[in-house]
Order: structure tokens, then C-alpha cells, then sequence
């Protein structure tokens, strides 16, 4: 593992060691100044400008000694660059007298990047196109970063061409290199009985898979005996791909790097190549298939107790779909389900709200937001976005996931077996505090200060939510004021999931930190606690599959928002139904219940929760925009225009004509 950066490259420095405190956080660089976003919660940014803002780019980690104020602003200077956001840049290339430069969108001349060369196969180079760049020099006070174009992605306003920038400026590749894929050809799609040997066969055992309609990728699966006395001994059967996957080959060196699955509409981009995560590793039905399995025995109530992790080889007797499952346990028929499997699925139902019951008593967050999907046409374009319902059988799996991720973190650490933990902290106070002032404005107050008692008072805040109108709104609130989760070799626990020690184990095919996991479990039952993570920083690498995570999420958003838009050209000039849900000085962010779509109405000062009926008045493809105005009959009292807004033609998206002007 090459350290924490993405790219692994050394920390740069700059300007002089005088006194003064320092500050760390995220560079924002508006071209000629930038802006230190603080990491401290309650800390001031400070504002930069002069040579030591040229060491540093949009977006990376740096590190800034404090001065003084000037007009109103505290002031800074970088002394160090910890890590960089990125290795690639995606702009515009254009000709600077004899060379060409690429200037990243949204930036101006002063962030150009000095083209080095073009790669062999990049394509013809054009002014005005979109470009991918491979940084090879970073910036200091001198010159510019520079690096080599690695591919010419073609024209902006090209939707396709967007959504390769976006894979291209997260480093998601969409093609495996020729070593992944001869090792990968290398495998069969079946497991030999040599490779199971010594493993725990389980054909007796009614064992079955629950995803998704659309899913190939079956990482779990899962079995439930009622034991005498009244306790049940669940089965958590995990994809064994620690068996295939060995550290130091060309398959694992690819999945470090990409560290995740990506899911864009009607696309999947794996981290493992698809024989392996389709077929060898793919718990797919009435073939074997090697396994992990954790055993959990729960009491009649559903407290945990026993817990034993094996090797085994199963084969799954059906693959269900959550509907087929929400089926099962409503009592509709559903085709090829035998009595005996049906009863499995029925007492799975039971111990799952059993389970949901003990996490609830001991301070777990539940969330209840509408989830969105796109559906596809034949062609593979966009054709409708469709609400998810939230089924039972989608929390059954959750709850079976999260007690074998819980029982195998418990079991880790018992063993004293070095791991990959997630961790999730508690939120921090002025978020809360905001959230609760925020919340009684709009009627829903919690029973207690959240400041104080960030569990009891979240969870009363929720439970208040329940049958409020603005409901929906609190509940994307609330989780906008906690932290994000993350990766870490250190225990810290999991505050929204209210466990002491958690990890990822569920989901080897798509996630490398459950494949670490695997290694680790693997360790545990050979006795060998320190081989899987000798050679490399495990808490490197967890800041490295954390980056990963959310450059996935990023790309897998802006591919949703496209593909809500190119749904929505088709409505322009129609009403629709719009929410608030976040007010900036730029305006106010309108949701669209209907679709999930997000557009900005400019110049509004309203509050978060007003409903109020829009017309959508521009659509952005390319960018995955909207932009909306209101219907004036539905404005509420408290919602404001700004003089501006009522002269504002309507012809095109504001940002299109920002980009004529540039």
C-alpha cells in the first residue's frame, strides 16, 4: 500500500516556520484566493492568497499557519500539503502559444495544467475538448502542475462524455488491465472438490440467497435452524473470494486500487473481474460454492449469544428477490417455494423484528427515507425513475448483515487479530445544535437536549418525525448532521448502528475492506495472526478504501442526476410538486418527491421543509442539473424573491448561459 494519499505522493512544503497556530483541512481554491474548510468544528476557515496557495490544488488536505484578520477575514498560508485529492485532472484543453494547457472546469487560467505529452492511443488533440490528465508534476510558486494527457474524452455537453469524466476524475476504471484478466482466465467457473477439502459441507442445510431483481453479484447467503430450548442458530454464508484472491497477485493489486463496486444506472463496474464476481465467487443457486460462514445463536428474543466462524462449502437451493421474500412472509403465493423453505423464510421474518427491537433499545438510529432507482430502456437509456419500497425482507437482510458483521468484529477482537474496522463517531455538538434549533422551527422537537444525549435525543427526534408532515425532510436532516462513516484499523464503534466494534464482512465480491476481513478471519481459524497484514500500512489502507468509497458514491450520484435529467427534458414547462431541503446564499434547493431530482431556485430566501409547487424551466444533462421557478400562487408567506428573480428569463439553465459568458 503506497501511504495515505490517493496518490501516494510525498507531503509538499512551502513558505517560512514562524509561529502562529496551525490548522488542517480541505482547500477549496477559487483561482487567485482559496479558502481553508476548518476540520475543527466551532473553527473559523481562513481565507488564502499569495505564492503559497500556487503549492496546493482544488481539493487537497492542507495544512495552514494562521495570522492575522484582514477585512473581516482570518487569514493563512499553506506550510504543508498532507494529501492530495487526486492524480488525474479533467478540464478543457486549449492552446497556449506553442504547448497546450487543460483548465479544469469551473476554474480560470491560473489552475491550468501544462500538458507534458499526449499518450500513445489518447486521440487527436482539439481545442476546446474534454481531456483526461495524468499529474506528473505538482504545482509550486514557479510553475504549474503539468502531466501527460491519458485520454481526450470529446465534446462537454455530450452526456456520455460527462459521465467518462466523472469515472475518469474519481480514477474508475471500466476496463480490467491483460495481467487481471489472464489470472482471472485462469480460474474455473465451478469450485473443485480439492479446494473444498477440509471445509464443512452444508448441502443438508435449506440455504438461499436474497438481492435484488436486476443483482449478479450474491456475496451472501443465509440459513436458520430452531434449536430445543426456543433459540434459533442463524447462518451468515459468505463468498469465500479470500480463497481466489491471494495478496501479491494482479487480481488483488487491481481491487486495492479500485477498492469498490461502482453501481451506475443499469451499469455495474466491478472490483473483481466478472468471472469472478458473476460466477467463481457469485453464490449462484444449486452449484457449490465455497463460503465463510458465521453462526450466530440468538435466544427466543433475539439476544445474541454463541458465535462460531467456518469454512464451508454450500449450495444455495434458490435465489429470491426481496419481492418474492415480501411475498412469502404477506402470504402470497409465490412459484417453486417449497413447504419447507417457506417456513424458514416466515421465522427469518420473526427474528429479524427481534432483531430490529434489541439494536432500537440499545441506541440505534432508524432512518426512513424514500430510496430512488432509474430504470432503463432496451437501448440502455434512461427511461423512468421509480421509488423503492421499503419491505420487510429488506430489513431482514439488513439485520442478518449487521449481527454477522457485529459477531465477527466481537470475535477479532477477542482473538486479538489485527483488522479493518468501520467506524462511525458521534456527530459533533454545534451540528447538533443547529439541527435541533432547525427541527423546532418546523414542530418536531426532541424529548431531550441532543447535545447532551446525542442517542436518546436523535432517536426522539425521529420517533417525533413519525407522521409529520415534514417527516422526510427531518429524517435527511438527521443524517446530514452525522458523520460520515469511515474505515480504520482502530476501535471506535459505530454510533448510528449503536455497536462497540464493527466491521465490513458481508460483501468480499464488491467491498476490499470485507475482503481484508476474510484474510483476517482466516488468520484467526489457521492461527496465524499477523501474516495477512504483514507488508503494508492496514490503517493506510483504510483512509485509501475510505477515499475510494466516496469518490464511488460521488460518481454513482452524478450518474443518477444525469439520468434524472435526461428523464426530466422531457417535462420542461411542467409543474411539479417541490420541497425544500437546503437554503444557501446562492438560493434555495428544491426536491422533487416525485423523482428524487434536486434543482436550485436562484435568488429564493425560504426554509427548509416548505412545500411549494415549481415549474421546471431548464434541464442540463450533460451536468445532471435542473433549474426551477416557482409557481407564485403556491409561495408561502415566508418564502421571499429576490428583485432579480421575477426578471430572470426562462430560456435557458442560469449555468448554461455562466458558460457562454466564460
Amino acid at each position: 500500500m503506497r501511504g495515505r494519499g490517493r496518490g501516494g505522493n510525498k507531503s509538499q512544503k512551502g513558505g517560512k516556520r514562524g509561529g502562529g497556530a496551525f490548522l488542517e483541512g480541505k482547500l477549496q481554491h477559487k483561482g487567485r484566493f482559496g479558502f481553508l474548510i476548518s476540520e475543527v468544528a466551532g473553527t473559523a476557515d481562513a481565507y488564502i492568497s499569495g505564492p503559497t496557495l500556487s503549492l496546493a490544488m482544488d481539493g487537497d488536505r492542507v495544512k495552514v499557519r494562521l495570522g492575522g484578520e484582514r477585512n473581516g477575514k482570518r487569514m493563512g498560508e499553506i506550510v504543508e500539503v498532507l494529501t492530495r485529492a487526486r492524480t488525474t485532472a479533467i478540464g478543457f484543453l486549449r492552446k497556449a502559444g506553442k504547448s497546450w494547457a487543460v483548465v479544469p472546469e469551473g476554474s480560470d487560467e491560473s489552475q491550468a495544467l501544462l500538458v507534458l505529452g499526449f499518450a500513445p492511443g489518447a486521440g487527436e488533440p482539439e481545442p476546446g475538448v474534454f481531456v483526461a490528465l495524468k499529474i506528473e508534476r505538482w504545482p509550486t510558486p514557479n510553475a504549474p502542475a503539468a502531466g501527460t494527457v491519458t485520454k481526450i474524452l470529446g465534446k462537454a455537453s455530450e452526456p456520455s462524455v460527462r459521465l467518462s469524466a466523472t469515472l475518469a476524475s474519481k480514477e474508475i476504471d471500466t476496463t480490467f488491465p491483460q495481467a487481471v484478466e489472464r489470472e482471472a482466465a485462469k480460474f474455473g467457473l465451478d469450485p473443485t472438490p480439492e479446494q473444498w477439502a477440509g471445509r464443512k459441507e452444508l448441502f443438508h442445510l435449506p440455504v438461499f440467497t436474497i438481492d435484488g431483481a436486476d443483482a449478479k453479484d450474491f456475496d451472501d447467503a443465509v440459513s436458520l435452524e430452531e434449536l430445543p430450548g426456543g433459540n434459533w442458530r442463524l447462518g451468515v454464508h459468505i463468498a469465500a473470494v479470500a480463497e481466489y484472491v491471494k495478496r501479491g497477485s494482479a487480481i488483488d493489486a487491481e481491487a486495492i486500487k479500485r477498492a469498490t463496486s461502482v453501481y451506475l444506472p443499469g451499469r455495474v463496474i466491478p472490483m473483481l473481474p466478472p468471472n469472478l464476481s458473476d460466477h467463481l465467487c457469485s453464490l449462484r443457486p444449486d452449484v457449490p460454492r465455497l463460503t465463510v460462514t458465521c453462526w450466530l445463536e440468538l435466544d427466543a428474543h433475539g439476544a445474541p449469544g454463541k458465535v462460531e466462524v467456518q469454512e464451508t462449502v454450500i449450495r444455495s437451493c434458490r435465489r429470491f428477490t426481496y419481492e418474492e421474500v415480501q411475498d412469502v412472509i404477506d402470504g402470497k403465493p409465490v412459484e417453486r417455494v417449497t413447504p419447507e423453505v417457506k417456513a424458514v423464510v416466515l421465522k427469518m421474518g420473526v427474528l429479524a423484528k427481534m432483531l430490529t427491537k434489541v439494536r432500537m433499545r440499545r441506541g440505534a438510529l432508524d432512518f426512513m427515507t424514500t430510496e430512488y432507482y432509474v430504470k432503463m430502456d432496451e437501448q440502455g437509456l434512461p427511461l423512468i425513475v421509480l421509488k423503492r419500497p421499503r419491505l420487510d425482507s429488506h430489513r431482514l437482510i439488513e439485520e442478518f448483515m449487521v449481527a454477522a458483521n457485529e459477531a465477527v468484529a466481537r470475535t477479532l477482537s477477542k482473538g486479538k487479530i489485527p483488522f479493518m474496522r468501520r467506524l462511525h463517531e458521534t456527530p459533533d455538538p454545534v451540528r447538533l445544535q443547529a439541527l435541533q434549533e432547525e427541527m423546532g422551527q418546523l414542530g418536531i422537537v426532541a424529548k431531550t437536549s441532543l447535545v447532551a444525549h446525542p442517542v436518546e435525543g436523535l432517536q426522539s427526534l425521529l420517533a417525533a418525525a413519525v407522521g409529520h408532515p415534514f417527516e422526510e425532510t427531518a429524517n435527511i436532516q438527521v443524517i446530514r448532521s452525522l458523520k460520515q462513516a469511515r474505515y480504520s484499523s482502530e476501535l471506535g464503534g459505530h454510533f448510528g448502528l449503536a455497536s462497540k466494534d464493527y466491521c465490513h464482512f458481508t460483501s468480499p465480491i464488491r467491498r476490499y475492506p470485507d475482503l481484508v476481513v476474510h484474510r483476517a478471519v482466516k488468520g484467526l481459524l489457521k492461527g496465524d495472526k499477523t501474516s495477512h497484514v504483514s507488508g503494508f500500512d492496514l490503517e493506510g489502507l483504510a483512509v485509501h478504501c475510505s477515499e475510494r468509497e466516496r469518490g464511488a458514491a460521488e460518481a454513482e450520484r452524478k450518474a443518477v442526476d444525469m439520468a434524472r435529467a435526461a428523464i426530466l427534458g422531457r417535462s420542461v414547462g411542467q409543474i411539479f410538486d417541490g420541497v425544500v431541503i437546503n437554503v444557501t446564499t446562492a438560493g434555495a434547493f428544491v426536491s422533487l418527491p416525485d423523482s428524487g431530482a434536486t434543482g436550485l431556485w436562484r435568488g429564493a430566501n425560504a426554509t427548509i421543509g416548505q412545500k411549494l409547487k415549481v415549474k421546471l424551466t431548464g434541464v442540463d444533462e450533460a451536468l445532471g442539473r435542473i433549474e426551477l421557478e416557482p409557481v407564485k400562487d403556491s409561495l408561502p408567506n415566508q418564502i421571499r424573491i429576490s428583485p432579480w428573480q421575477n426578471k430572470k428569463k426562462a430560456s435557458k439553465p442560469s449555468w448554461q448561459n455562466k458558460r457562454r459568458r466564460r
